[in-house]
């Protein structure tokens, strides 16, 4: 009876809507049921969270790319711009990275929220650029036509302009957090809302450019088979009802991603607390790959297909919607961050260095697999001096 009446309020707890609470919940299960073992205790918490950080993650993944194809049919049926359609897929995409991000800033964990970002970041850039020029068919790595690289150089100008607002937005709260004096702290605020604002605006320039751009021409066999060719012979009335369905399902699939990702952040917080891992290694390196997943299977795949350019321009979309949405946004909400003075500033200037690279890479036309071969190794170099910092 005592065992039962010791589960009820756990059940409670769990049905809350605070994902903290059950969090909690479930690290307080695990020592009871190992009470009675100095090692069991820490070994089923440990094994509970990590199986709900793991199930959390696949769900916020697959939840992620089922909305990304239900945007694809709702643009078939609609015969809506190839533009748009590739602006919606980077949103679609790009969910669990900035939704993390914003969840865990809103949570408080301001360290988390900010490193998630740029963690993600760097490695979309240095990670998945450099695999896909070992993924694409040419020997040299990802070359670019030259109509393409024109419109990579366009997409990179602007992902560059606003990784140095996000620099700049980066270093002015590090400063602020270093002990700015209070004379300077209003100007200082002033000049972050400010260049928050510029990132958004930079951001709505890009997706304006997105939809005005004319596709590229594709051979046949590269053309993705996403879309529902067959959409275009519905009758009327099929056609609404499909778009209904496809719309109520990406709004579906958006409340349980967003959702997977609440609980992906909350359990992948408890247990870092719980192995004592730095909140810098759980954001910039743990969270980040883990919500960079769907960005990586997209990429490659576009590599494999030969659609350099579309594999480049993906990378470099999706820094500026995470920088966007991920930092701008919830600085622009939440204004009294102060996140550690020297933690960022250095992986925000790796950033924007990389950002150069794939901007350079544009201007050659090519991204050869020794910069690919490079870029993995400045990654794996990164992660190694964050572990034993």
């Amino acid at each position: 009876m005592r065992a039962a009446h010791a589960t009820a309020p756990t059940l409670r707890i769990i049905v809350t809507a605070d994902p903290r609470a059950w969090m909690g919940a479930l690290q307080q299960a695990g020592h009871r049921a190992g009470a009675t073992s100095s090692a069991a205790p820490s070994f089923l918490s440990l094994s509970l969270l990590l199986l709900v950080f793991v199930v959390s993650l696949l769900l916020a993944v697959g939840a992620s790319a089922w909305f990304t194809r239900r945007l694809e049919t709702i643009s078939d049926l609609f015969d809506l711009s190839p533009g748009l359609l590739s602006l919606l897929g980077a949103l679609g995409a790009n969910i669990p990275n900035y939704v993390a991000s914003f969840v865990a800033v809103a949570s408080g964990q301001y360290v988390v929220g900010l490193g998630i970002i740029l963690g993600s970041n760097i490695y979309n850039m240095a990670i998945i650029l450099g695999i896909s020029t070992f993924a694409s068919k040419a020997q040299q790595g990802i070359a670019l036509t030259r109509t393409a690289a024109r419109d990579v150089r366009v997409v990179a100008a602007y992902t560059l302009a606003i990784m140095l607002t996000t620099l700049l937005a980066v270093g002015l709260l590090s400063w602020r957090a270093g002990g700015a004096t209070l004379p300077l702290s209003i100007p200082v605020t002033v000049v972050l809302l400010a260049t928050n604002l510029l990132s958004l605006g930079l951001f709505c320039m890009l997706a304006f450019h997105s939809l005005q751009r004319v596709p590229h021409r594709h051979p046949v066999t590269e053309t993705p088979t996403a879309l529902i060719d067959e959409a275009d012979y519905l009758p009327p009335g099929k056609r609404r009802m499909a778009a209904t369905r496809s719309l109520g399902e990406a709004v579906l699939a958006l409340v349980l991603a967003l959702g997977s990702v609440i609980v992906m952040v909350q359990t992948g917080q408890a247990f870092a607390v719980d192995i004592h891992l730095s909140q810098a290694i759980l954001s910039l390196v743990v969270l980040a790959v883990a919500t960079s997943l769907p960005n990586t299977v997209v990429a490659f795949t576009l590599a494999r297909t030969n659609r350099a350019s579309a594999c480049v321009e993906e990378v470099l979309s999706s820094n500026s919607i995470n920088a966007s949405l991920g930092i701008a946004l919830p600085l622009l909400l939440w204004q009294h961050i102060h996140p550690d003075p020297v933690l960022f500033f250095p992986d925000a200037l790796l950033m924007v260095a990389l950002t150069l690279t794939a901007l350079i890479g544009a201007l050659r036309q090519r991204v050869s697999r020794l910069t690919g071969f490079l870029l993995v190794l400045v990654y794996v170099s990164w992660v190694v001096v964050h572990a034993f910092a």
